[in-house]
């Protein structure tokens, strides 16, 4: 058993849940194992909205107790997956073809927060790439507004095991500094800080420093892997690794986030587990793993 289920105290930050942590699964038998584990908040692919109705998502939430903190996919690539801020100008506009109707779902279910990865590398030129990736994700910080959404863009800083589409020899932005200096110049942009990725990047509180954080997604970090050998297949259940929890959570308050905390897992073993077995688990662990520093 994890280390920090069934352990009582109160958490600092609501727990969600983050559909790649329970893959595979539809919208529906996906929103009922969280309901089920005790999660009040859920992270929701839009495509599936739409492909299940936006009136039938809203009243399917409402009925199990549930509310869409965020959702990905304003720019999809297929009925789950999202493409990244960075893709041919080709692949860019057809992805873009349907964005108001998409935002209109997250309208139609509440989801106050679109999440987009911005990709950390990049092909060709990284002053081109830095600059189309701004343009773009003001382009979409704008599309989001006209429908009262905030856009979350993430920084991915695990350099190994990335998918090709997100990797490069050009640096776009590989840390949270980096994208505070790209996202500075746009309106209506928040950050995306995914625990895992700060970990891999060396685990500085400093590093959310003048950062409006729209969303947050957790996991754990392995024990005995360096920071640059990690992968997302290593990621663990909050509370079961090495990260300081204490700490991030002090810096997240600090950036003014009191919002939800989105266990996002990609690793295989943990992925193998029953299904409400994943979700009870990462329900206990996202509400007690900011307590394990203080209980040393």
């Amino acid at each position: 058993m994890n280390s920090t289920a069934n352990t009582a105290g109160p958490s600092p930050f609501t727990p969600c849940l983050n559909p790649a942590t329970l893959t595979g699964l539809g919208l529906e038998e996906f929103l009922r194992l969280a309901a089920d584990a005790g999660f009040t908040a859920v992270e929701v692919p839009i495509q599936q909205v739409t492909a299940y109705g936006p009136e039938r998502t809203r009243a399917l939430l409402s009925a199990l107790g549930l509310r869409a903190a965020a959702a990905s996919g304003i720019l999809p690539a297929g009925p789950v997956l999202p493409h990244p801020v960075l893709t041919s100008d080709t692949a860019y506009t057809d992805a873009r073809e349907g964005l108001a109707g998409r935002l209109a779902a997250f309208q139609v279910i509440g989801c106050p927060v679109a999440i987009i990865v911005l990709n950390p590398r990049a092909p060709g030129d990284p002053q081109a790439a830095r600059a189309t990736a701004a343009a773009r994700v003001s382009d979409l910080a704008a599309a989001c507004a006209d429908h009262g959404i905030t856009l979350a863009v993430e920084a991915v800083s695990v350099t190994r095991g990335l998918p090709a589409e997100l990797d490069g020899p050009a640096t776009v932005a590989a840390t949270l500094p980096q994208l505070r200096d790209l996202l500075q110049p746009a309106a209506n942009v928040t950050a995306c800080v995914d625990s895992f990725h700060w970990a891999a990047a060396g685990s500085d509180p400093r590093h959310l420093d003048g950062l409006t954080v729209g969303h947050v997604q957790i996991a754990d970090a392995p024990p005995g892997v360096p920071a640059g050998q990690q992968t997302d297949a290593m990621r663990l259940f909050p509370g079961d690794g090495t990260l300081d929890w204490a700490v991030l959570g002090t810096a997240l308050r600090a950036a003014g986030y009191q919002g939800p905390v989105s266990v996002e897992l990609f690793n295989p073993q943990l992925r193998a587990l029953p299904e409400a077995d994943i979700a009870r688990r990462a329900r206990d662990s996202a509400r007690c793993c900011w307590l394990k520093e203080a209980r040393r």
